[in-house]
């Protein structure tokens, strides 16, 4: 080959790498030919059970052996739900334990999908009975059977039924209610300003304020507040609070409440 044939071979090769550079732009790791591209929308299909939130209700047919569970789903394209089901995973003498769940590849993405009540039933081996439901293990999602089909929601000190509180009294006991129904700090305490069984005042008091606290630098001076009720059939029902000295904070509330269980109270410590 001769000097010049060389030559020309050799521009031709830089030229076709020019253009090939400029052609190609930035080249991106992943970004060539035979690479697809990162899809923001997720492709696989996760399992879910709903949440205690999400559940709605829990129906009973007349049977006794079919319930029907509603509960919150996400709806919307296609991805966002299928394969609700509920199955029977334990049936003891108390307790029927159901498992719920469904498949979703976009209920975890932003915005993809809105939320309905959707349904789905599941068939016992037996009558409900006086069985409670627990859904997903989960002890926030249990139900109790009522008189109607529909089941009641359990609450957070289970599902009763509880004995009323007894009437407003002049007790230990109905203090203690009293006290209770203003949501104190563990340590607090009370202390008897006045009861008439139809009026009370109460001061009740924390250690360290009413955040309470424990340990070495927890102040043994009581920060109280007052508090004044009226009876119910249902015991003590809180009237108002007050910090300061009298009826004046009472009688804003409630001017029927008598001056004789008030008037020389000082303002509490």
């Amino acid at each position: 080959m001769s000097e010049v044939s060389v030559l020309r071979a050799g521009a031709l090769a830089v030229t076709l790498l020019s253009l090939l550079l400029a052609g190609c732009g930035t080249v991106r790791a992943g970004a060539g030919a035979g690479y697809p591209r990162a899809s923001a929308t997720p492709t696989f299909w996760g399992s879910y059970g709903p949440s205690g939130v999400q559940l709605a209700d829990v129906r009973a047919g007349s049977s006794g052996r079919i319930l029907t569970v509603a509960a919150q789903m996400p709806a919307g394209p296609y991805g966002c739900e299928r394969d609700l089901t509920a199955s029977v995973s334990d049936f003891t003498a108390t307790v029927a334990y159901l498992s719920i769940s469904f498949q979703s590849r976009l209920a975890d993405v932003e915005g993809a999908c809105r939320w309905r009540v959707m349904t789905v039933r599941v068939r016992l081996p037996a009558p409900l009975g006086q069985r409670e439901v627990m859904i997903n293990s989960d002890t926030t999602t249990v139900f109790a059977p009522t008189h109607g089909r529909q089941l009641r929601r359990c609450g957070e000190y289970g599902c009763g039924p509880f004995k009323p509180p007894p009437p407003a009294s002049c007790t230990t006991t109905s203090y203690q209610q009293a006290m209770l129904s203003t949501g104190p700090a563990a340590d607090a305490i009370y202390g008897v300003l006045g009861c008439d069984r139809r009026w009370l005042v109460l001061n009740v008091g924390w250690p360290g304020g009413p955040a309470g606290c424990d340990g070495p630098s927890c102040s043994p001076d009581l920060v109280s507040t007052r508090w004044f009720f009226r009876a119910s059939r249902d015991g003590w029902v809180t009237i108002t609070a007050a910090r300061t000295a009298g009826c004046a904070q009472v009688h804003k509330v409630e001017p029927q409440f008598p001056t004789r269980l008030c008037a020389g109270l000082p303002a509490p410590g």
